[in-house]
């Protein structure tokens, strides 16, 4: 299964691309040639880029305020889209901080083939693009859909990657509370220009969507909170997956309201994730900009409700006081935490016209995008460091593309240029150098040198995976079979041990052969306790 999943922030996008990454265990995903050398090469540099960017920061003498969330420090960790003006080019964007100084958001550009790391390629942005570009014909589109009231008042309560990291690093626990997001939140509420601003970027993603959306798979926000299992059914029906309700709920008990974001840990609001629950945060104002927007027909066509006069009577403490304010003309003050409340400030979902951001022309491989960040020498030094390991890196994978898959050339002479275009990146990460070329060796020699062969696949998820208990047995995916084994076995390493060692486990090399199996075997099992109770009391 190859997915992509397109939908707008704070829609159930990460939901659905956990969903997913549940199902796809049950039709693993194999890899050609070009796609396992990339892999190799982008795991094993996945901080390449990262640590140039680290070094920067260190250089300029500020590197110890330097805010860098784990997320954004993969290769791939960032909002990602295909670059506007070029075919074959891919965008990631980072979230940088210093303590002090402020914030700028830096984007990246990549072949486009390397978005193919991931198992499940996942953007925000450009819902068009990818069903007309040519090298995504065969992927299976998904969309996430919430209602787009309740997207931007969680757009507005919710807080970024960049906060998250200042607030663990820097925040007593006692402050890190929910009072804090309120704090923040009462800002942008009041703040009539960021409120727009924030209604304005969500109003031209749906003007793209809506026209393609019957092309999409679309998953409903507010169906997965109120009937999981029954979403989860099926979705997995959609994309021609057996799912039972007994393996969604158990797939629905790993994902509901935890958080899925790694290092991100404030991506999950407690108390939040409740269908209808902007009406205790927004108020009459709020309602009339995002009509004057002209959500009222997107919101019809999505099939919700239209937007709704509120009760003043019923407002929460919190909408009296957003709404006092707002009759007033005044704006909640910003928060006493100045870096705090900078690096909570939009830099991204947001059009920011009316705000003070510095922006900059691109460069080849990268552009520093938006900026509130007060020393600007360090930002072109961070740029230039970033941009140089860009290329580097961006040489090393255009290196592999170059190689022709599909016919027998001189392999002795392209490993020569990959020994070449490595050069670089051996100089500034020898370890990981060491570890990627020895790979890429073992690779080929598993392949007996014939680089060519496009028939030799392998999993994209080499390692073990839960599919779901079943019976007495848990089925395991694991390198294109499955592994049914007792849930009495105790801890197994598959890597190490034969099922054959194993009593009553057994492989498959299909889901749905699994599943029979272990309900014969398990009916089986049953008969023969049956029988043997029968003979007990005779």
């Amino acid at each position: 299964m190859k997915p992509i999943v397109v939908g707008s922030p704070r829609s159930g996008f990460a939901l659905l691309c956990s969903v997913l990454s549940h199902l796809q265990v049950m039709r693993p995903r194999y890899l050609d040639r070009r796609q396992r050398l990339l892999r190799i090469a982008a795991t094993g540099f996945g901080h390449y880029i990262s640590k140039a960017i680290d070094d920067a920061f260190y250089e300029a003498g500020v590197g110890e305020g330097l805010i860098f969330n784990d997320n954004f420090r993969q290769l791939l960790g960032g909002p990602k889209w295909l670059h506007d003006n070029r075919a074959d080019t891919a965008c990631v964007r980072k979230y940088l901080g210093v303590r002090g100084l402020g914030d700028f958001t830096l984007i990246i550009n990549h072949p486009r083939a390397i978005l193919e790391c991931d198992d499940i390629i996942h953007s925000h942005i450009q819902p068009v693009r990818w069903l007309e570009e040519p090298g995504y014909k065969e992927f299976t589109k998904l969309a996430s859909v919430r209602n787009p009231i309740g997207i931007i008042n969680s757009s507005i309560l919710s807080i970024n990657a960049l906060t998250s990291e200042y607030i663990q690093r820097y925040l007593p626990p006692e402050e890190d509370n929910h009072q804090l997001r309120e704090q923040l939140a009462l800002y942008k509420f009041t703040d009539l220009d960021f409120f727009k601003g924030i209604a304005s970027f969500y109003k031209r993603f749906f003007d793209e969507f809506l026209p393609v959306r019957d092309r999409y798979i679309v998953m409903r926000w507010e169906n997965l909170i109120v009937d999981p299992v029954g979403t989860i059914v099926d979705l997995a029906k959609a994309i021609d997956l057996p799912v039972d309700e007994e393996h969604a709920a158990q797939i629905w008990h790993r994902l509901d309201h935890v958080n899925l974001t790694g290092a991100h840990q404030h991506n999950l609001r407690k108390g939040g994730g409740k269908v209808g629950d902007w009406k205790n945060w927004m108020v009459n104002e709020h309602l009339q900009i995002i009509e004057e927007f002209g959500f009222a027909p997107i919101i019809e066509e999505l099939g919700y409700q239209g937007i709704p006069e509120l009760d003043e009577s019923s407002y929460t403490p919190f909408q009296q006081q957003v709404s006092g304010m707002l009759s007033e003309g005044k704006i909640f003050p910003k928060y006493k935490d100045r870096d705090l409340f900078e690096f909570a400030f939009n830099k991204s979902n947001l059009d920011s016209e009316k705000f003070t951001f510095k922006r900059y022309d691109e460069r080849e491989h990268t552009k520093v995008e938006r900026s509130s960040f007060k020393d600007e020498d360090t930002v072109f030094a961070v740029w230039e460091k970033a941009n140089q390991a860009a290329g580097e890196l961006n040489h090393f994978f255009d290196t592999i593309l170059s190689f022709q898959y599909e016919s027998s050339g001189n392999l002795q002479g392209e490993l020569t240029a990959l020994g070449v275009a490595a050069e670089p990146l051996q100089a500034n990460m020898p370890k990981a150098h060491e570890s990627v070329m020895d790979q890429l060796l073992q690779f080929l020699e598993e392949e007996g040198g014939k680089l060519y062969k496009p028939s030799t696949c392998a999993v994209s998820d080499p390692q073990p995976r839960l599919v779901r208990a079943f019976c007495d047995h848990n089925i395991v995916s694991y390198l294109g079979k499955f592994y049914c084994i007792p849930h009495n076995t105790g801890p197994v390493d598959l890597a190490s041990q034969s099922v054959d060692d194993l009593p009553g486990a057994f492989v498959t090399s299909n889901y749905r052969d699994a599943v029979h199996q272990v309900k014969v075997k398990s009916g089986n099992a049953a008969d023969k306790r049956r029988e043997e109770k029968l003979m007990f009391r005779k």
